[in-house]
């Protein structure tokens, strides 16, 4: 495999190809239209001036980064860093990336997911994303964040317990609707289709 820099050219073409995508990790991190606006276009920015030192096949995760980085810069969750407590939640047993992957993502729509990531704090919604979404270690995480590791890895298990959660109830009233729409035949019930896979969620963002 031949390894080449990438242009500014390709990256551009990136940002555009995966606006979608890209905005939706945007706006899922922020929970703000007009911030979510401001990440990408920084990010797109700051890829742009960086592009002739990524490889062509790193482009797309580099771009990712600058989206994230970018999305820390505004939101600045760090500020919302967790006091350092010797409640429950700090010896609380963690949640496995493979339990998340198997247990947790797949029952969740796509739109039913970033619902229930916007329902989380913003530290949370930042810790989950990275560890879960974007399959960064809790070091690597911590650091972005500045938080302890012990910290970083209590709010991703709680995260992915409220998300559990939210599966559980979400799987709950598409049976009841299913169920009832079955014996009414005039009521309707939107229920949205498709789960995030694991594959999905590697190219989602």
């Amino acid at each position: 495999m031949k390894w080449n820099y990438s242009s500014t050219e390709e990256c551009e073409s990136l940002f555009a190809s995966s606006a979608e995508r890209l905005r939706w990790l945007c706006f899922t991190l922020t929970a703000n239209e007009e911030l979510a606006d401001r990440a990408f276009e920084s990010a797109l920015q700051q890829s742009l001036k960086g592009a002739s030192r990524v490889f062509q096949q790193w482009m797309a995760s580099w771009a990712r980064r600058q989206i994230i980085k970018s999305c820390i810069a505004i939101i600045r969750p760090a500020v919302l860093s967790v006091a350092h407590c010797a409640c429950s939640c700090h010896g609380m047993e963690t949640v496995s990336a493979d339990a998340i992957q198997a247990d947790i993502l797949p029952n969740l729509s796509a739109s039913v997911l970033q619902l229930s990531l916007m329902r989380l704090d913003v530290l949370s919604r930042f810790v989950f994303v990275l560890r879960a979404l974007e399959g960064y270690s809790r070091r690597d995480t911590a650091l972005l964040l500045n938080l302890r590791d012990a910290d970083c890895e209590a709010i991703y298990s709680q995260a992915a317990q409220r998300l559990h959660l939210d599966a559980t109830a979400s799987e709950s009233a598409e049976e009841t609707a299913m169920s009832v729409n079955g014996e009414v035949g005039q009521l309707e019930y939107s229920v949205v289709a498709g789960s995030w896979s694991s594959e999905q969620l590697a190219v989602a963002v």
